[in-house]
């Protein structure tokens, strides 16, 4: 994990820094879990506390988490030098996931039901190359400098 996390007000212990590495790969909990030879109970606990510790609350926290440390320059990002394609409501969705909104509440923001958003993401996730919420939100974070065409 990037020496950077130990800087500054917030401190993560080893397992903590181990948990957060795998999240980045993308990993979920039962993943992580098995990963570490630790229940899924014992990841969810430290995710608890790291949510405390980072003052995220709601929405799709594990999303926050990854977005926050990359929006810090905690984690490097990698962003691509062409611009993407994106329409306005397609620019909408991909904020609300990086603010780390769930489908439902996606679709009240947006006056849509949750399977229109969920079917537009699964579009979007196509276009861009990535394969869930998270990536889509660091892609996001590491693109923002650009701008989306139309």
């Amino acid at each position: 994990m990037d020496s950077r996390l130990h800087h500054g007000m917030i401190r993560l212990t080893p397992r903590e820094q181990d948990i957060i590495e795998l999240l980045l790969l993308g990993y979920d909990i039962t993943e992580i879990s098995k990963h570490l030879s630790i229940a899924p109970r014992t990841v969810k606990a430290h995710f608890g506390r790291i949510y405390l510790r980072f003052g995220i609350m709601g929405g799709i926290k594990r999303v926050k988490l990854a977005t926050l440390l990359l929006s810090k320059g905690l984690i490097p990002s990698e962003p691509n030098q062409s611009p993407v394609s994106a329409n306005e409501r397609e620019r909408q969705m991909i904020k609300l996931v990086a603010q780390g909104l769930n489908n439902r509440q996606m679709a009240t923001v947006m006056g849509t039901s949750e399977h229109v958003i969920k079917n537009d993401l699964k579009s979007i996730y196509d276009r861009l190359g990535v394969w869930n919420r998270l990536e889509l939100a660091l892609w996001y974070e590491g693109h923002q400098h650009q701008e989306l065409v139309n």
